[in-house]
């Protein structure tokens, strides 16, 4: 099948779902998941109502599969995410920011383990069902609870797309100083969905030096452990195209325009 022609193909597939402006997602952990509603990081015009999808697992799971997403209206869309992962985790009383109305959203997560300090454990993501060839923002929180204490402090994270990565840190305040911080709590990147409406990208505990995945780690010591904690998903050019079912009539005449010039 051709590009054009599976772009429109996936338009008419989603054509009767909601072309999303904001996607949140807040990964809890059982038995007792902490929800949270309202604006992080990225720019909302639903403001203090913004919905969050909850991701939620047990203490030892390895997968996530979303399903269908709603937006932040609550709107059921044609995105959804798949991602690899060890398990579950939550600490409300942790060195991760809490801080700010930020501890339901940060105070659990999904986490990876490699085992060691000196060890990298990486895992991969996908998220499907996005508007092919669309530039979408990408917001990753990865925090975990332990940055002071004991061996298993360091539990930030390390996102990669394509060939950029980037870390996470900790602004060293047990609890966190209130707000949510690029390259502190999240990090954020500029990618386009590629042809079939996807984005990969990888997340890996973070190790520094020789046999690391880093040169220096931001929060100064490596970890065994990494957390994803939320994602938040910001289509750029959603107030500035058709809705999706306009967008399939549209494709539509083009291409039976394209299909007489050809006849003729």
């Amino acid at each position: 099948m051709s590009a054009p022609l599976r772009q429109l193909f996936l338009l008419a597939c989603f054509a009767g779902l909601a072309r999303a402006t904001v996607v949140n997602v807040d990964f809890n952990h059982l038995p007792a998941p902490s929800s949270f509603t309202g604006t992080a990081a990225a720019p909302d015009a639903q403001g203090s109502s913004a919905v969050w999808n909850e991701i939620v697992r047990q203490a030892w799971e390895d997968t996530v599969d979303s399903g269908y997403l709603r937006d932040s209206s609550g709107n059921l869309t044609s995105i959804a995410l798949s991602l690899g992962i060890n398990g579950s985790h939550s600490n409300p009383a942790g060195d991760q920011e809490r801080n700010g109305g930020f501890s339901p959203l940060m105070s659990d997560y999904a986490f990876l383990s490699s085992g060691s300090n000196a060890l990298v454990h990486q895992e991969s993501g996908l998220i499907s069902g996005l508007v092919p060839s669309n530039s979408y923002d990408l917001y990753f929180y990865g925090q975990g609870d332990k940055f002071t204490g004991n061996v298993f402090r360091g539990q930030n994270t390390l996102f990669t797309l394509g060939s950029e990565s980037k870390q996470t840190g900790w602004d060293g305040v047990s609890g966190g100083n209130g707000a949510l911080l690029e390259g502190i709590e999240f990090v954020r990147f500029t990618a386009v969905a590629d042809q079939d409406g996807k984005i990969a990208f990888t997340w890996a505990n973070v190790v520094a030096g020789p046999g690391g995945n880093v040169a220096v780690d931001l929060d100064g010591r490596s970890s065994m452990f990494a957390a994803f904690n939320a994602l938040q998903i910001v289509d750029l050019a959603a107030n500035a195209v058709p809705e999706p079912a306009a967008a399939l009539l549209a494709g539509l005449g083009l291409l039976v325009l394209l299909q007489r010039r050809r006849a003729a």
